[in-house]
C-alpha cells in the first residue's frame, strides 16, 4: 500500500489534470520510485491511470471516507486543496509524517508541516511543485520538461515531427476559441517570416470535429493533424516542437509544461493557467474586452517572433508586440 497520497480538486476539464502531472511525477522520482496514491472526490481516475508510472487512484466522496483512504502510518501526505478545511482535519487526524498544504486564513493552516501560501497569481503546475519544494529540493521547470519527456517517452508510436504545434480548442465555450479563421492567416504569417518550409500540427480534441473536417478539406502543405490521441503522443509532438500556440484548453497545458516557446491567446490574463517566463507569451484583448474574436493574427505573430529561438530567425527584426502581457518571470526554485 503506498505511504504517500495526494488529494486532488477534482477539476472538471482534462487541464485541471494535466497541472497535477508535474507535481505526481516528483514524487514518483524523488521518493524512492513508490506508488503514490491519489484521492478525488468524482470518478477521474481516467485521467491519472494513463501515466506512464505507477500510481493508485480512491474515490472518496464524504468526509470519513476522505480520512480512512490516507493510510495509518503515511509517510507523505499532500493537500491541493486551498479553500476547504477538510482536508486539514484528515491531515490532523491521520497525522501522517509529513503534512503539505497551502495556507489560506483557514483554522487549520497550522497543521501543516510544510506549507507555502496561495498566491493566485502563480500558474497551478508551479504551485503544485513549489508546495512539495518546501520539503524536497526540486527545480520546478527542469522536472516538468523531465515529467512530459517521460510522458512522450511511453508513446505506442512516434506522430510526425513537427515545428509548431497549433492548438485552436477550448472544451469550456466559444469565448475560449480563438478559431481557424485566425490560426490559419498566423500559420501564413509565421511562414512568411521564417520560412515556408515550416511544418506545423493541429492538435485536436473530441470538440474539434469540425475544425477538422475544414483542415482535412484544406489538405494544406506540411500540415498534420492529430485528432484525440493519447497523452503521449500529443507530449511527444509537443517536447520536439519549436513553437506553441495555444488557446486556453487542456492539451495547452502539455505544451506549457514541454518548456518550449509559447503563445498562449486568451480572452482574459488568467495567471492560474499561464505559466510566465521569458519565451512565453500571453496574448488578450485590449483594456476591459473579453472578446477573444478581437485578436487580430498579427498581435499573436509579434508575439510568436519575440519566442521564436534567435538562433533561428538571424533575418527577423524584433517586431513592436500589442496586447500583450509579458511580466516579468518569477524565480524557480
Amino acid at each position: 500500500m503506498s505511504d504517500v497520497a495526494v488529494f486532488i480538486r477534482s477539476m472538471r476539464f482534462f487541464g485541471g489534470h494535466v497541472v497535477t502531472y508535474p507535481l505526481l511525477y516528483a514524487l514518483h522520482r524523488h521518493m524512492g520510485g513508490k506508488r503514490v496514491r491519489i484521492i478525488a472526490r468524482d470518478p477521474v481516475d481516467q485521467n491519472y491511470l494513463c501515466l506512464p508510472w505507477p500510481v493508485d487512484f480512491v474515490q472518496a466522496k464524504g468526509f470519513w471516507s476522505h480520512v480512512v483512504s490516507l493510510p495509518r502510518g503515511a509517510r507523505l501526505m499532500m493537500a491541493l486543496h486551498y479553500t476547504s478545511d477538510r482536508y486539514g482535519l484528515v491531515a490532523a487526524i491521520r497525522r501522517p509524517a509529513a503534512r503539505l498544504g497551502f495556507t489560506n486564513k483557514r483554522l487549520t493552516d497550522r497543521v501543516w508541516t510544510h506549507a507555502c501560501k496561495k498566491d493566485f497569481e502563480e500558474y497551478l503546475a508551479v504551485a503544485n511543485v513549489r508546495l512539495l519544494s518546501q520539503y524536497l529540493p526540486i527545480d520546478i521547470e527542469a522536472n516538468a520538461r523531465e515529467c512530459f519527456e517521460t510522458i512522450a517517452a511511453s508513446a505506442a508510436r512516434s506522430p510526425h515531427a513537427t515545428d509548431i504545434v497549433l492548438m485552436p480548442g477550448g472544451g469550456d465555450g466559444e469565448y475560449k476559441r480563438w478559431g481557424l479563421k485566425n490560426f490559419l492567416p498566423l500559420l501564413a504569417g509565421l511562414r512568411a517570416e521564417l520560412g515556408e518550409h515550416l511544418t506545423a500540427t493541429f492538435v485536436l480534441g473530441p470538440d474539434e470535429h469540425e475544425e477538422h473536417a475544414a483542415l482535412v478539406a484544406a489538405n494544406l502543405p506540411g500540415v498534420h493533424l492529430m485528432m484525440t490521441r493519447p497523452l503521449a503522443e500529443i507530449a511527444h509532438v509537443c517536447i520536439h516542437a519549436r513553437l506553441i500556440v495555444a488557446n486556453d484548453c487542456g492539451p495547452s497545458h502539455i505544451g506549457q509544461s514541454a518548456c518550449v516557446p509559447y503563445v498562449g491567446v486568451f480572452h482574459r490574463h488568467n495567471p492560474q493557467w499561464y505559466w510566465d517566463r521569458p519565451y512565453s507569451r500571453c496574448v488578450t484583448p485590449l483594456g476591459d474586452c473579453v472578446d477573444i474574436q478581437t485578436i487580430e493574427p498579427g498581435d499573436v505573430l509579434d508575439a510568436c517572433l519575440e519566442v521564436w529561438p534567435a538562433s533561428d530567425r538571424a533575418t527577423v527584426s524584433a517586431p513592436a508586440v500589442r496586447r500583450v502581457h509579458a511580466p516579468p518571470a518569477r524565480a524557480m526554485v
